[in-house]
């Protein structure tokens, strides 16, 4: 499960399923986090809270190339 925050009290949260691509799974709140991430890690799932990463690629820009 990974998550990402939207906004300054709301997370999205993502389920990567064993056959591949996601499932956008729920919008919560702080609290709501807190206790979806506790549920997860005791059922022995993977956790990864994804908003620098998804930060850091929407501060790339496009790169451009020349034109043959």
């Amino acid at each position: 499960m990974a998550y990402c925050q939207i906004d300054e009290t709301r997370y999205v949260t993502y389920i990567f399923p064993k056959w591949g691509k996601y499932l956008r799974y729920k919008i919560l709140t702080q609290q709501e986090l807190e206790l979806a991430v506790s549920k997860c890690k005791l059922a022995g799932w993977k956790v990864s809270n994804v908003t620098k990463l998804t930060n850091k690629m929407l501060e790339i820009q496009p790169q451009r190339t020349a034109k043959s």
